[in-house]
């Protein structure tokens, strides 16, 4: 199991996915990449954008329990 993240500038008018508030350009965002999520979702997870610490907000959403459990157990806030 893994969870990639990577910096990434976020383009003008991007929103965070975990807290739905606007990504100013420029400003620091995050993209991941993940197994944990079920294979149809992958594509999804790899193009959003979030703010450091937001993912698990989004992954609890989705309903995303086994992406959710690993980043409890994980330090979310550094995901």
């Amino acid at each position: 199991m893994t969870l990639t993240r990577r910096s990434a500038m976020a383009p003008k008018g991007a929103y965070c996915f975990g807290c739905n508030q606007a990504i100013d350009g420029g400003a620091p965002s995050v993209r991941f990449e993940s197994d944990l999520v079920p294979a149809p979702d992958r594509p999804e997870l790899a193009n959003l954008y979030f703010h450091p610490g937001h993912l698990l907000r989004y992954a609890r959403r989705r309903n995303w329990t086994e992406l959710a459990s690993f980043l409890e157990a994980n330090t979310p806030s550094s995901w």
